[in-house]
């Protein structure tokens, strides 16, 4: 990861536990019932920070084990710019 990644984390609009959520993340891919723990949030608001951040194409599914999905962020500024083009202008 460089600069381009966190500059662009850091003009995205997100609440507070988003981002903890991706710098969690950063560290290991977790399923959300492990963020739930990490976090100290109810599993409802877990789930909604992990559609929001999914749909905004932070972060994306690293592996299935059984039932459960291991998140990872999407660390790629280019994946990123794919992703949502004409939202922000990295130099």
């Amino acid at each position: 990861m460089d600069k381009q990644y966190y500059n662009y984390l850091a003009k995205c609009k997100l609440k507070a536990t988003e981002y903890r959520i991706i710098l969690m993340l950063l560290v290991k891919p977790c399923t959300s019932s492990q963020l739930v723990k990490e976090l100290g949030c109810m599993k409802n608001n877990t789930d909604r920070y992990i559609r929001n951040l999914k749909s905004h194409g932070l972060i994306e599914i690293d592996y299935i084990e059984g039932a459960n999905k291991f998140y990872k962020p999407v660390t790629d500024i280019k994946k990123l710019m794919a992703i949502m083009p004409g939202q922000m202008k990295i130099e």
